[in-house]
This record gives C-alpha cells, structure tokens and sequence, in this order.
C-alpha cells in the first residue's frame, strides 16, 4: 500500500514545467531514510557515478595537492519512491517539442536530499572542500518515473597528491583521487562510473603541465581491514620541459662558461679575476637555492640537483685553479704555470661536455 509523501514539493519555472505546476510523490509506508534501498531482483544496490571536470584550478607541488573544479553526478534506484500514478498521465508542458526526457523526472529542492536514503560518498584524502554558492547550493535532486534518484552538485576541492621528484623536471605525476563509501563495503554495495562519464573542459591549460584524465572502476581500498567500494579517477600530469630549459639550464650552463673565460685573465689581473670567478660562483649558488625552492624539502637528489651540483662543482673548480696557479706561479715559474693553465683551460669545457652528452640522453629517455 503506497502513502503520499507528508511534504508536497513545488517544481518551481524550469523548462519542463510551468511555475505552478505541482507533483507528489508515492512513498512506501515503512520507508526509512536511514536503510539502504535493495537493488533489482534483490541484487545488491548499484550506484553509477559521472564527473565534469570544469577546471584544474591548482598544481601545488611543495604542499603536494592538487585543486579541482568539478561537478559529480550519482544514480542509483530506490523502489520506495515514485511518482504518484495519479499524476503520471497528467500532461507534461515543454518548451521543445522534441524534449522526451522532460516527461520522465520531476526536479525536487536539493533542500529535500537530506529527507531520503542518499550514499555516504566522501572524497579520501581531501584537504578541503568548497561549495560555489551564490543564493543557494548548485545542487539538483531528480526523481524518475522509474524510481531512479539522480543527485549532481558543483564541488570545488583539494586532494592530496603524492608527487616523487627523481625525475625532475622531466617528471610525470600521477593524482589518484577516490570517491569512496565511508560505511558499505563491496558486499553490500557497488559502484561504478557510467559510460561516457567523463567530461573534460577542454579550455583547460596548466602553465607547466600537460594533463590526462581518465576513470578507474578497478578500486581498491588501501588500508583499511576491510574491502569499501568506490570511485577513482587518475589525473596524469607530464611537465613542460621547456620553461627549466630557459629558466635553469641555460643560464647555469653560461654560469659555467663564464667561470671558464676567466681562466683567460692573464694571472697578474688579480682583482678582475677574482670578481669574475667569485660572482660566478656565488650567482650559481642563488640559481641553485631558487630551484630548489619549487619543490618540497625532499631527502633524494633529483635530475636537476644533477644538474645544478655538477656545474656549481665546475664553477667552483675554477675557483680553485685559481688558488694553485697562482701558488706555482709565487713558488716555481712562469713557464710552468702558463703550461698548467693551458691543460686545465682544455680540460674544463672538454668535461663540461662530455657531462652533457651523458646528461640529457638520461633524462630525455629514461
């Protein structure tokens, strides 16, 4: 025996009905907001889930999170509610002829949500959560002729992302982001993504980033001693090589070449030789704190630490040669010395070199 829902939802103007067109709902008389719905032939309740990724707003690489703008959509079915028969065959008014769809769901107040049986979904490992609201929620609650619940709401969040830097920067990070049941596991409930549904803004660009985005119905829960069903989806992020080329390699590569041209100071030009090395130096070591600024304090060493260390090292052995030169030069002669600073004015681009040739097939291809 079906009873009418105690609250009368008014539809309020919308495309497929005028503002004062009213629809009840048949509830059963036992329904119970707080007791899953059971699935078709008392199978267990399947729950399809869609995404609109609107924007990725946020790549935060020293926090290590990742922020988005998204709009998720969930279906499922409960038999204890539907239309009430008596309304079905009254007449449907539609802007567009060709419009089917708005003759079989009734939109309701998202207020009412919280008056029926909705899924515990949660996003694992989210940082923080924001609503884009103006007046109200943008959220909406259809209810089907087929007793199916469909709820979508504009979310806007920030997940953790674990990031590994070995590579950097010719790095690829993966974000794994799960929409997981905090209290049914998977034998009394599955998830999955519908097909087709994920949308992607394809206006979106990331200033250092090329970016994937695919769905992941294999999930798993980490963790936890039991098995809770959910939702993944995988944001692949491959960095932009070219803004490190101009930013970073370039000029520490000068750095080093600069370094090397001071060798040609003839030795008795003490002052001018000292303040070439010496800023060198120095600028080699403030490139390499601003770097290393970009990422998190991690304790490995990544492609470009490589980099930035091998050439503060040959900067700094110019320094050095320096130093012994001119002590041969006080305490044995000239001719010695000039023929020592002509091997090491040889060897110095000729290592630098042959470091790059072993260095960029590295990390192009590996």
């Amino acid at each position: 025996m079906q009873a009418l829902l105690l609250l009368t939802f008014l539809i309020g103007p919308s495309l497929c009905f005028n503002e004062d067109f009213y629809r009840q709902l048949d509830v059963t008389e036992d329904y119970n907001r707080g007791v899953m719905p059971t699935g078709e032939d008392g199978q267990k309740l399947v729950i399809t889930g869609s995404i609109n990724i609107r924007n990725i707003l946020e790549v935060d690489e020293v926090n290590q999170k990742v922020a988005l703008e998204t709009t998720l959509r969930f279906y499922w079915k409960d038999s204890r509610i539907r239309f009430n028969e008596t309304e079905i065959n009254k007449p449907v008014y539609s802007v567009l002829p060709d419009d089917t769809m708005c003759s079989n769901y009734t939109n309701i107040n998202q207020q009412f949500a919280d008056k029926i049986w909705m899924p515990d979904i949660f996003i694992d490992q989210s940082i923080e959560l924001h609503t884009p609201t103006y007046y109200s929620k943008p959220a909406t609650l259809r209810v089907y002729q087929d007793s199916t619940i469909w709820y979508s709401a504009r979310i806007n969040f920030e997940v953790a992302c674990k990031m590994t830097f070995y590579h950097y920067p010719h790095d690829v990070q993966v974000c794994y982001i799960k929409f997981e049941s905090f209290g049914y596991t998977i034998p009394q409930l599955q998830m999955k993504w519908k097909l087709g549904g994920l949308d992607i803004n394809h206006n979106i660009t990331l200033a250092q980033f090329e970016h994937s985005i695919q769905l992941d119905d294999e999930y798993k829960t980490d963790y936890y001693a039991q098995e809770f069903v959910g939702l993944g989806l995988k944001i692949t992020l491959k960095r932009r090589f070219g803004y490190h080329v101009i930013e970073t390699y370039i000029p520490s590569a000068l750095l080093v070449a600069l370094a090397w041209m001071s060798l040609f100071i003839p030795i008795e030009f003490v002052p001018g030789r000292v303040t070439m090395v010496m800023t060198s130096l120095l600028t080699t070591v403030s490139k390499f704190s601003s770097v290393r600024q970009n990422v998190p304090k991690v304790s490995y060493i990544s492609y470009l630490d490589v980099w930035m260390l091998v050439s503060l090292l040959f900067v700094f052995s110019c320094v050095c040669e320096f130093i012994i030169v001119l002590v041969v030069y006080k305490n044995v002669n000239k001719i010695q010395t000039d023929a020592l600073e002509a091997r090491i004015k040889k060897a110095v681009p000729v290592l630098f070199i042959l470091f790059v040739c072993v260095y960029w097939p590295i990390i192009l291809w590996f």
